[in-house]
């Protein structure tokens, strides 16, 4: 390894594990010591990390308060640094790291909210491609063997929490949301990204099935044949419609 990329992970490493300054070329003269200077890298980088954490998760901010997410963040730094230089994909493990701490016990649905958040975050971050239209399903000569594609920015949530309900009264009313309590109950969501704006689709089980066979196989038939077993009622045609209308079918 290079002098200078190893002097570079050297410090990284010491910066988001805590460690001290020892071993590293930190001039001792003056009025701070190395440990005092490298202390000031450790602050600011634990703070742009936190407040990244606080970008991505707002809802979990505004349900939990900045002062228990400020704690939780640091936590989290603490135990899980980043392994890479690409921050778009810094705090996929934030949902899980909630649902393991003790203190949560009394709102156990945050950490699906958490979830939804990320995965809000990711299909923002994701691609969009030319959708398929009515007219190309249309002119499909086999549609037995038809093959429908998921948008790239399409992903599925399921929780045993309305988490869906919380997001869209979060966007209506925001920091004025106040006292809102969630019961228990099955809960199935498409978020996607429209433009610049992220949507989440309550969906019945059927649907959630349906979609999630596609992403796994884009087979047409088998995808409805596993919405069938989940919902032996579940409309196909104007669910097909839907995904249509909303443009999450891609043309490959």
């Amino acid at each position: 390894m290079p002098a200078l990329r190893k002097l570079q992970h050297d410090l990284m490493s010491k910066i988001l594990r805590g460690e001290d300054a020892k071993g590293l070329p930190i001039a001792g003269d003056g009025p701070f010591t190395p440990d005092e200077r490298l202390a000031v890298y450790k602050n600011n980088t634990h703070l742009t990390l936190r407040d990244l954490l606080k970008d991505i998760f707002p809802v979990t901010v505004l349900l939990l308060g900045d002062k228990f997410v400020n704690f939780a963040g640091a936590e989290f730094i603490k135990a899980f640094p980043p392994e890479s230089g690409d921050m778009n994909g810094y705090g996929e493990g934030f949902p899980q790291f909630l649902a393991h701490l003790p203190a949560l016990n009394q709102f156990p649905y945050v950490p699906d909210v958490a979830r939804l958040e990320w995965l809000a975050h990711e299909s923002y971050l994701s691609p969009r491609k030319p959708p398929l239209t009515g007219a190309m399903l249309e002119a499909v000569e086999d549609p037995i063997n038809l093959k429908l594609h998921l948008q790239p920015h399409v992903f599925l949530l399921q929780s045993a929490w309305p988490v869906d309900k919380l997001w869209h009264e979060v966007s209506a009313q925001g920091d004025a949301l106040k006292d809102f309590k969630l019961e228990a109950a099955d809960t199935f969501a498409a978020i996607y990204r429209e433009e610049r704006r992220i949507a989440v689709w309550t969906i019945s089980e059927g649907g959630y099935r349906f979609l999630e066979h596609l992403m796994a196989d884009p087979r047409l038939a088998f995808a409805a044949d596993s919405a069938m077993r989940a919902e032996p009622a579940f409309p196909l045609d104007k669910f097909l419609a839907t995904l249509l209308q909303l443009e999450l079918l891609s043309e490959t």
